[in-house]
């Protein structure tokens, strides 16, 4: 874990791809896009079975270690159509009926009213800490006030690691530059969109169970 402060807030940086927000007790979760095996598979696409498992006993232990009163998924949750990955994560959630799940709204989430509701999940459009000039939204909001700070996900940043011996690794990180903090995306197949260091930029890399501060420059 690696603590920064945005506007007065400490965030806290997961190594499991996610933010936590102490004074607020929540918990925030980009781009799972859950069930998208299940949906090339089913579109002819051969790819491994997944098990959904893995990514709900990962939320699980995030949910036990940090006690969120609130989980916000910042857009894209669902791949796209309904199939049992779905029902599967519905029945996951009810098991904690104290949280607040909130969802701010991708552009994968094309699932139809009626099951969204009957899953239990509050979609909203972003999701604003206004005290701390803080909004939580999928994508960056246009025309942000100038003292805001707006944590988004959507585009998966991931960023590159050059060892010693001139190894090069591509990591999931957190990216911080201007008003905009992207997180990583949570699911385990969504692929990675390498950014540049750029001198105004911050990377805070995972690697393994560590959240790492990255020197500023060129890849």
């Amino acid at each position: 874990m690696r603590e920064i402060t945005v506007n007065s807030l400490a965030l806290q940086l997961l190594p499991q791809k996610a933010v936590f927000i102490p004074a607020y007790k929540i918990l925030v979760i980009s781009d799972w896009h859950l069930g998208k095996i299940a949906h090339f598979r089913k579109e002819g696409i051969f790819l491994p079975k997944a098990d959904p498992q893995d990514d709900f006993n990962e939320l699980t232990q995030l949910l036990l270690q940090h006690s969120p009163s609130k989980v916000i998924f910042l857009g894209d949750l669902f791949h796209s159509q309904w199939n049992q990955d779905w029902e599967d994560f519905s029945s996951y959630i009810r098991q904690f009926p104290t949280i607040e799940f909130i969802l701010t709204e991708g552009n994968h989430d094309i699932l139809d009213a009626e099951t969204w509701q009957r899953s239990g999940i509050r979609r909203v459009d972003f999701y604003a800490l206004t005290e701390q000039r803080v909004i939580l939204s999928h994508q960056p909001i246009g025309n942000l006030p100038p003292d805001y700070i707006n944590l988004v996900g959507h585009i998966h940043p991931g960023c590159v690691l050059q060892g010693k011996g001139r190894q090069r690794f591509r990591l999931p990180c957190f990216h911080w530059k201007g008003q905009v903090f992207t997180l990583p995306a949570f699911g385990r197949w969504t692929g990675l969109y390498m950014l540049p260091r750029e001198e105004d930029a911050k990377f805070y890399a995972i690697v393994h169970d560590a959240v790492i501060l990255l020197p500023s420059g060129t890849n």
